[in-house]
């Protein structure tokens, strides 16, 4: 339908044009005979009707949602038809016969048929109500319209003409019958438009054209019938022109767009003018039914029974109408009584709701008085609602709150309806104090409140759980000391100061406890939580008032010391903290002594941002702990440069071990007894661009700073397995072993031992080969990790070295525990061993010596430089010895060059 709705208006308004076109230009130019122009007229009309009925019929099928108007359209469509097929079979008729129809015919029941169908489509215009009621009342309405139409036209016209005819009965009654529907289809059109435009309703049919399309239709046969009774003729241009108008009419309203409303409501007439129509019918026809028969002299049966008609329903209008206000009175009483009953339980709910509210509403006149105060005080503040009413404001407030509170109210009551939410401080009768917050809003122009309104809440749960935040947020959960986020706060605050008078000194002190992470490894966390509570409390206790304390994390802590007119004061509050911590602190029946380096730094206010100040005393710390002897240590300037060094040196360290930039020498070990040449052991150089070759003592503990020690580690286990490979291809019948040391931070790592395991695969040096060195103090940290990773290795056959031995925490425990098959011992006693045998150190010697013996250990000593040291190891047993007086670390090619000359049998000097 969709696709043939635009061909067929089109072909329905050019059969409309056609139709009209030719009827005008036969009326209009008199052309051709009477009964040719007759024939052209009444075949366009009944074209026009036909088309008419066809587009009234489309547009009810266009008319998807509303069904009372698609019935409407449909009643219109089939009036137009039926109109249509009597003006067809006239035409055919006088046509093919040359004779006029018999009454009654065919053609008289298609017009009989349009004229109610018609009516009925304009009543259903004309009333949209839903109600029954409504709508009866409504059809009589225009049932009075009609009948007061038919009065006045049959007392002026109508029945005169009746009287004056000659047909016979049947063509009487015929006669007058089409007037009478013509008559009320014109009325009933005009009541149309009264009533819809009168009531300032928007039809969803357009109105205006079908109303002119209905009175322009009924026009033309009210001329027709009264010509024909009065055995006349009615002229062709008024007739056929009307019924022709009519349909063209309908047409065109039948396509006018889908969403067509009529004029704007603004538009109206007076509803008054809409509801007095049906009066005002009535009126003119009872007076014209008793004028003109006057004037006239002709009085007649018909005249009396369609004026008694015309009362009746009249009277049942009255009926109707008393009915309906009976029901609008009994429907607008129920409506107030469930309206009141809803307004009741709105207030009772209303009422529940404020008095069991969280918030307390209280009402404040202009004179500062409380007005009202809801019953929900008592429970949210303890006080009943009347002892709070009638009372100034601020009678229970803080006197720091009630300024506050003042202000609220003054800006508030410049602007009507503006809110704005204040906080205050409170004193019950009680004595219990408590913070509130209240919404003040301005209902000063409101009539039924005039006054303010507080909303008051109790929020002192809410502002207590705040201030326990923003503690936490900015203080040490363990020690309850400032945080560093409050440090930093603070420090920034003071060295922005300014102050009148002398410039103030800032000093700002860094703490580092020594020895607690041996506490909390040996003792446990909670051992190491109760020292550092004590030492706070020590710290906080030896301090000014004034002084900020803070834990910064772990065992750091951190002051600021103000407005000291002197440095002294500074190593002054660092002597006091020294004195604090000297007393040992008991815990759990233990006493532990602890020492903290101290690092100062301080500045005028003003001269330096606070960031730097506290760097530079982080520094000062560092250079206190490196000194290791307790004393607090001053920044100066070559720390900051110190610094700036390290960072450069860490940098381009991180670049050689990147790039594979190192390189590893090799320091023979040769056995006393028979001065063969037995192993070696790697030792890491670098050789630098510009800083020529870079002690090792300089960036291996760089290195384990930084954490660059793993992959230098690995660098050198690799490389020597390698060069320990290719030494065995070299010398088959020389077996060398390959000492490699080995960092406390290598040996914590869980996957070492797989490292040892793949570089051992990679290169194809045996496991015994291999000798990883390590000092004891790596020996003691994770014992029983260390235990697990060590077994690890001798479980490859991989043997272990102590480096330095008797300089570090000695003890049989750990040599029975951990599989050792070395011990180094340490240059210092080799230095100083003498020629004789007598003194202490040869004593040492020789113990350590014994210790290997008697444990099945091989002993190495360290540091040989004198042919009388190599001498005494000799005469005090010991087996091994490496050192500058056999040769110096060197490149791969030196010992290469050593092996090959073993290899060919060539003598080597030892």
């Amino acid at each position: 339908m969709t696709s043939l709705r635009p061909g067929l208006r089109s072909a329905v308004g050019a059969l409309a044009v056609i139709g009209g076109f030719a009827v005008a230009l036969v009326l209009a130019t008199g052309l051709g005979s009477p009964g040719a122009r007759a024939w052209l007229s009444g075949l366009a009309i009944a074209g026009a009707a036909l088309a008419a009925g066809l587009a009234c019929g489309l547009r009810a099928l266009r008319t998807e949602d509303d069904a009372r108007t698609r019935t409407t359209w449909l009643l219109f469509a089939a009036g137009a038809l039926a109109h249509g097929f009597g003006d067809l079979v006239q035409v055919v008729h006088e046509h093919g016969r040359h004779q006029a129809l018999p009454i009654p015919s065919l053609a008289d029941a298609g017009y009989l048929l349009a004229g109610p169908l018609f009516a009925i489509a304009l009543l259903r215009m004309a009333v949209p109500e839903p109600r029954a009621a409504a709508r009866l009342r409504a059809l009589v309405d225009g049932l009075m319209i009609g009948a007061a139409a038919l009065l006045v036209g049959w007392v002026s016209v109508l029945g005169q003409a009746v009287h004056a005819s000659t047909s016979g009965l049947i063509g009487k009654t015929l006669l007058i019958a089409y007037p009478v529907g013509d008559i009320a289809v014109i009325t009933l059109a005009i009541y149309v438009v009264l009533r819809t435009r009168g009531a300032g309703r928007r039809s969803p049919l357009p109105v205006e054209p079908i109303a002119a399309a209905m009175i322009g239709f009924g026009l033309a046969d009210v001329a027709h019938t009264y010509f024909s009774l009065t055995g006349g003729y009615a002229p062709g241009h008024l007739t056929d022109t009307g019924w022709l108008g009519g349909f063209v009419l309908l047409i065109l309203a039948a396509l006018v767009r889908p969403g067509y409303r009529g004029q704007a409501e603004t538009e109206a007439l007076p509803r008054q003018i809409g509801l007095m129509v049906p009066y005002f019918f009535i009126v003119v026809a009872v007076a014209a039914s008793l004028i003109i028969p006057e004037i006239t002299g002709t009085y007649d049966d018909a005249t009396r029974w369609i004026r008694s008609s015309l009362i009746l329903l009249m009277v049942i209008r009255q009926l109707l109408t008393l009915q309906e206000n009976r029901a609008l009175t009994g429907d607008l009483e129920r409506r107030v009584s469930e309206r009141t009953q809803e307004l009741q339980a709105s207030h009772t709910r209303f009422q529940a709701l404020v008095e069991n509210s969280s918030d307390v509403v209280v009402m404040v006149g202009g004179d500062g008085l409380t007005r009202y105060v809801s019953g929900s005080a008592l429970r949210v503040f303890g006080v009943s609602a009347e002892q709070l009413t009638g009372i100034p404001l601020d009678t229970f407030l803080d006197e720091s709150s009630r300024p506050d509170v003042a202000q609220a109210m003054t800006e508030v009551a410049r602007s009507p309806l503006a809110a704005v939410t204040v906080e205050a401080k409170a004193t019950m009768p009680d004595g219990q104090r408590i913070h509130i917050e209240a919404t003040v809003t301005n209902l000063l122009d409101d009539p039924s409140v005039n006054a303010m309104v507080l909303n008051v809440r109790d929020i002192s749960e809410r502002r207590q759980l705040e201030d326990e935040l923003v503690h936490q947020a900015f203080h040490d959960s363990l020690t309850g000391l400032a945080n560093r986020s409050l440090f930093l706060d603070r420090v920034h605050h003071t060295m922005r100061r300014r102050t009148a008078g002398a410039a103030e000194t800032v000093g700002v002190l860094f703490l580092d406890l020594d020895g607690f992470k041996e506490v909390n490894d040996s003792l446990g966390h909670a051992t190491g939580d109760a020292l550092l509570i004590d030492v706070a409390r020590r710290l906080t206790s030896s301090l000014r008032p004034g002084d900020t304390i803070a834990r910064l994390g772990g065992d750091e802590f951190a002051i600021l010391v103000e407005g000291a007119a002197t440095g002294e004061e500074f190593l002054g509050a660092a002597a006091r903290i020294r004195q604090a911590l000297e007393a040992a602190v008991v815990i759990d029946g233990r006493e532990l002594f602890i020492r903290a380096s101290i690092g100062i730094a301080s500045a005028e206010v003003g001269t330096i941002g606070a960031d730097q100040l506290i760097r530079n005393a982080d520094l000062a710390m560092y250079r206190a702990k490196e000194r290791q002897d307790g004393e607090p240590a001053l920044y100066d300037p070559t720390m900051h440069s110190s610094l700036v060094e390290r960072l450069a040196l860490e940098a381009e360290l991180r670049k050689a071990v990147a790039e594979e930039q190192l390189q590893v020498h090799y320091q023979p070990t040769y056995a006393l007894d028979s001065g063969e040449l037995t192993g070696v052991e790697a030792l890491v150089r670098w050789p630098h661009a510009e800083r020529g070759m870079v002690p090792p003592d300089v960036f291996i503990p760089l290195a384990e700073q930084t954490g660059l020690i793993h992959d230098l580690g690995q660098f050198v286990l690799r490389q020597a397995c390698f060069q320990g490979q290719e030494w065995a291809r070299l010398s088959p019948g020389t077996v060398l072993s390959i000492g490699v040391n080995v960092s406390g931070k290598q040996l914590q790592r869980h996957d070492f031992a797989a490292e040892v395991s793949r570089a051992l695969h990679e290169s194809g040096l045996p496991a015994t080969s291999l000798v990883l060195e390590m000092t004891e103090s790596v020996l003691m940290n994770d014992t029983d990790s260390t235990l697990r990773t060590l077994q690890a290795l001798k479980a490859m056959g991989v043997r272990i070295a102590i480096d330095d031995f008797g300089t570090g925490y000695s003890s049989l425990s750990y040599l029975h525990r951990f599989p050792v098959d070395i011990l180094k011992i340490d240059r210092s006693f080799v230095e100083r061993l003498s020629g004789s045998g007598t003194g202490d150190e040869d004593s040492l010697v020789q113990s350590i010596v014994q210790l290997g013996r008697t444990l099945d250990l091989e002993t190495i000593a360290e540091g040989i430089e004198e042919h009388s040291q190599l001498l005494a190891l000799r005469r005090l047993g010991c087996t091994m010895a490496q050192g500058y007086h056999f040769g110096r670390p060197g490149p791969a090619e030196t010992v290469s060059r050593l092996v090959a000359a073993r290899a060919s049998a060539e003598p080597v000097k030892a």
